[in-house]
């Protein structure tokens, strides 16, 4: 009797788990379905994290690191109302907080300069830590973000032995800007070559805004900062070759003056400095 009974019990389990199985199944399917359907919300479309499903792993975590990092500049005129508007990108360095741009945005000092994440919201400089107008970039201590990630300052710095392959001819890269105010706007790219003073040009656009936008390599290394169109003489006279992108490489970067200053405590105020 007690045989029949464990038989019983044991068959009636199994067609349980099979039951339970089956209604799982199905109502996964009818999610998937649903969700299929359903149209995506307004947050899922112009989410930073939307990127192209044709892009393989590297790529995809390049693009990724550069559209989550990305900062709308403003810095301050001081010989006129208004803002010059750039990009930079958020990195973190020992828990602190900064934006690296190019240098020739920035118009004031440290007190009317501020960083966006494109929300509306306003976030102070605590204090320059180098900027360099002869090389064109700048390196800026500032309040923590919300809405952004900001990259270890120490993982995206390509190695000396990096440098090779990050610079060399049609090497993918990608960057992310607010061209003329718009965006974040994500472009690829790739290394046409090196200027005589070792500059990179790449071949991909530009616009006014554009200027601070970090650009990455298909590895994720951060390889330098977006600073000009190329401009040159033709027979109609001056014009701009729109597809030839002028890059700070961060190798021209003096990072040793830049970790020593970033190593000493921070400042109780703004110091007002110009950071040259």
């Amino acid at each position: 009797m007690l045989k029949n009974i464990l038989h019983y019990g044991k068959r009636f389990s199994q067609m349980l788990a099979v039951v339970v199985f089956g209604f799982s199944v199905s109502l996964g399917i009818r999610i998937s379905i649903d969700q299929s359907l359903k149209f995506p919300t307004y947050k899922e479309i112009h989410g930073l994290d939307n990127i192209s499903k044709n892009l393989n792993h590297s790529e995809k975590s390049a693009v990724k690191k550069s559209r989550e990092s990305i900062l709308y500049v403003l810095s301050e005129f001081t010989d006129r109302d208004g803002f010059a508007k750039m990009s930079g990108t958020y990195v973190t360095y020992k828990d602190r907080f900064y934006v690296i741009t190019a240098a020739h945005g920035v118009k004031s000092e440290c007190s009317g300069f501020f960083v966006s994440s494109g929300n509306d919201d306003l976030y102070d400089c605590v204090q320059y830590v180098l900027v360099d107008h002869q090389t064109d970039y700048a390196i800026v201590e500032i309040e923590k973000v919300d809405n952004r990630k900001p990259v270890r300052l120490k993982d995206v710095v390509p190695s000396n032995r990096e440098w090779k392959q990050e610079v060399s001819a049609l090497n993918d890269v990608f960057y992310t800007g607010y061209p003329n105010g718009l965006g974040p706007l994500t472009f690829r790219g790739s290394v046409a070559g090196l200027s005589s003073d070792s500059y990179i040009y790449l071949h991909s656009y530009a616009w006014p805004g554009s200027s601070g936008s970090a650009v990455f390599s298909h590895k994720g290394n951060m390889i330098g900062i977006v600073i000009a169109l190329n401009i040159g003489l033709t027979a109609a006279g001056y014009d701009v070759l729109e597809d030839l992108v002028i890059v700070t490489p961060l190798y021209m970067i003096d990072w040793d003056t830049a970790y020593d200053i970033m190593d000493e405590p921070p400042p109780e105020s703004d110091t007002g400095d110009t950071g040259e």
